[in-house]
């Protein structure tokens, strides 16, 4: 299936085109269920998106959000995705979002109750069939989605967990890629020229092994990508 790919002047323009589209898309899911399910990404382009989605006046109790990895250190520390979405959309704090786990136990433990809940939440982790209408994904300039990088293995039910991130904090909660793999929608975010030979492989390699190469929506892929980065494909 071809992705769709969507390239704007200015990161700016990119993120409202976004926002735009996901308006649009959660309106269309909710004529048919009564919640859309919504995966956020972090990073400085993700949490843009997130501050966007907070000017939407979304009926939250509609709309139910995670993010697809969080950093496993402490609630209220600057580095986790749910700390830095939460300050752009407070509303998160106590409507629609399920939270992973704080570093106040150990990792492993902290894997076992994010599978847990997601269990409650959808059902069996072994299921092949859409749980979410949307997945929303940053791009490393190594090509790693979520906290799932290069060479590193990342098997998980529900939930991979990953104890040496390339990038600190290095211990990590995220979703695995057969849980981004049961999305109807994935869209990734990308900006900047240092990104070109990751977003160029994934495009045009068929082989390509990276870990954004290994996410695909059910029904479609898109990308939103800035005029630096496409200019540099």
């Amino acid at each position: 299936m071809k992705p769709r790919i969507f390239v704007a002047d200015t990161s700016k323009e990119l993120l409202s085109q976004a926002a735009a589209d996901f308006l649009a898309l959660v309106s269309e899911v909710l004529e048919s269920k009564p919640v859309a399910n919504i995966i956020l990404t972090g990073g400085s382009l993700g949490i843009a998106m997130v501050g966007e989605l907070a000017k939407l006046n979304l009926d939250l109790s509609k709309v139910r959000f995670m993010f697809g990895d969080e950093r496993f250190v402490a609630l209220d520390h600057e580095d986790r995705n749910e700390y830095q979405g939460i300050s752009v959309f407070p509303e998160l704090a106590t409507r629609s979002l399920l939270r992973y786990p704080a570093s106040d136990t150990e990792l492993l433990a902290g894997q076992a109750l994010m599978n847990k809940a997601m269990t409650i939440s959808y059902g069996s982790s072994e299921d092949t069939s859409d749980v979410f209408d949307l997945v929303i994904l940053g791009v490393g300039p190594d090509g790693h989605v979520a906290s799932l990088f290069p060479g590193h293995q990342s098997n998980g039910e529900w939930i991979t967990a990953e104890w040496d991130s390339p990038k600190p904090p290095s211990e990590r909660l995220s979703l695995s890629y057969r849980t981004l793999n049961r999305a109807n929608q994935v869209w990734f975010l990308a900006s900047g020229a240092q990104k070109a030979a990751v977003v160029r492989s994934a495009l045009g390699d068929p082989n390509c092994e990276l870990p954004l190469a290994k996410v695909r929506g059910l029904q479609s892929t898109s990308w939103y990508l800035d005029k630096e980065l496409s200019d540099a494909l």
